[in-house]
Order: structure tokens, then sequence, then C-alpha cells
């Protein structure tokens, strides 16, 4: 049984929600970012009013790049110390749309987009260059597996799990792209509704009305809400999912209400 071990609200709409480690890092709109310990506890705060529309988390956590594609520009997060570089990126990318799919190796981000492929961007001299699958066939699996045509796409999850939608029979596909392990999770709600977490073998599976817990195809954990707040995601903290993060709307008093969970 989870009990509630902390909460924020927030009068702002949260625009993003990521794990970092053990703890969170969060966009509030027009206001900046938030990271939070593994205590719950706020380390640092950063200005900043434009929403990025994507980021891109380090596996360990020491730092993020976030694409800010209005001003055309890329920012490289300090999750330790709470600052961020910004830097241009070149016109020959001005057009591209890069997805969620990525890839980290030392100080290169291998992104992926529609109109370039592979991408890869250099973090020490800040250069963008074309890259092939055959530099980095780990991702190039990614992103076959991520645009295949049987399945449709729902999630990556670095550092190497593909979701994906198999629409006639009403389940999601997991894919571990290190491992060729995969499983099935079968799910009858709005596929259109539902947000996706995982950390390992553990899937969180989110609609605007209730949650589910999974150990690989296997629910060990539903629970629904009460008509006066909308789920908006949850994000596991752990792979044994005995810590999660709540966010919803509360139809009364705020925007965003940010809930912690431990069992």
């Amino acid at each position: 049984m989870y009990k509630q071990v902390a909460d924020y609200q927030f009068h702002q709409t949260v625009e993003w929600l990521e794990r970092v480690g053990g703890g969170w890092m969060l966009y509030l709109a027009q206001t900046g970012f938030l990271f939070f310990d593994e205590t719950f506890q706020i380390r640092w705060e950063l200005e900043w009013k434009w929403a990025p529309c994507a980021l891109y988390i380090e596996p360990h956590g020491r730092r993020a790049v976030a694409l800010f594609r209005d001003l055309q520009t890329y920012g490289v997060m300090d999750l330790t110390n709470g600052t961020m570089e910004r830097h241009p990126i070149p016109r020959t990318f001005h057009d591209d749309w890069f997805s969620n799919l990525h890839y980290w190796s030392g100080d290169d981000l291998y992104l992926y987009s529609a109109e370039s492929d592979i991408v890869a961007l250099n973090l020490n001299d800040h250069t963008f260059r074309y890259s092939r699958y055959e530099e980095v066939p780990e991702f190039g699996s990614i992103i076959e597996l991520a645009y295949q045509p049987t399945y449709d796409f729902e999630r990556f999850t670095a550092p190497g799990l593909v979701t994906l939608y198999d629409e006639p029979n009403q389940q999601f596909v997991v894919e571990n792209v290190a491992s060729s392990a995969s499983w099935m999770i079968p799910y009858e709600g709005d596929r259109d509704l539902a947000i996706v977490d995982q950390i390992g073998e553990t899937t969180a599976i989110t609609s605007m009305t209730s949650f589910q817990l999974f150990e690989r195809d296997r629910e060990v954990f539903s629970s629904e809400v009460c008509a006066e707040t909308e789920l908006l995601k949850v994000v596991l903290l752990d792979e044994p999912g005995d810590r999660l993060v709540v966010l919803s709307t509360p139809r009364r008093f705020c925007h965003s209400w940010l809930q912690v969970f431990e069992r």
C-alpha cells in the first residue's frame, strides 16, 4: 500500500516531468526548471521562460540537453549546479524535428529526425554533424525498432527500452534492445490518453482516471482517482516501483499537483 510522503502545488502548468537518478526535474510553464533530489527536496531552480521541445538526460544524471526550436538554440544543463549554457543550432538543422529517440556516448549525443536521420551533437566543441547507423549500431537498432511497420511507436525510455502498441490485440509490446528481451502488456484503455513510464522490467501506465503498475506482463498494482482530479503522469523513481511521483490537475485549487508516494 502506498502512502504520501511529500506534495507540491503549482499555479503554473508542469510541461515536463522527467526522472533524474533517484530524483526528478520538471519545467513550469513560462517560469523555469526545478530539480528535486532523492529526499524530495528542491535542490535548485533555474529561471527560463521558454519550454523545451525536447529534453535528453544523460544516463548518470550529470547533464541534460534541452532543445528550444522557437529560439533555434539548445541548452546544456549542469544538473548538479542548476546552470545552463546556451548555444545556437546550426542553420542546416533549423527545419529538423528531433524525436525523443537519443543515444549518449561520452560527449556525443546522437539524435534522430526524419529530415536528417542520425545527427551527432558534441558537447565539447558544440558542433552538429551527420552520422550513420554503422557509427552507433545500437542506436540504429532502436530507430529501426521504433519505426517498424507492424506496431505503432509509443515511447522510448533510455538507454534502450522501446514500447510499441499492438492495436489489433490491444496490448503494449516492450522491447529491450540491449538484451533482446520482450514482453506484452494487455491494455484495453484509450491508448491515445495513456502515458507510459518504465525502469527495467517495471512499467507504469497512466490514464486520466487510473494508474497501473506492471512487472513485465503482470499487473501488481492499480488505482483509480476521484472525479475531482485528472491524472497527467506517473514517474517511477526506482525499478521495484516503491517510490512514485504522481502529477495531476485538481479542478479546484491549483493548476498542477505533484505528490510523492512510497510503499
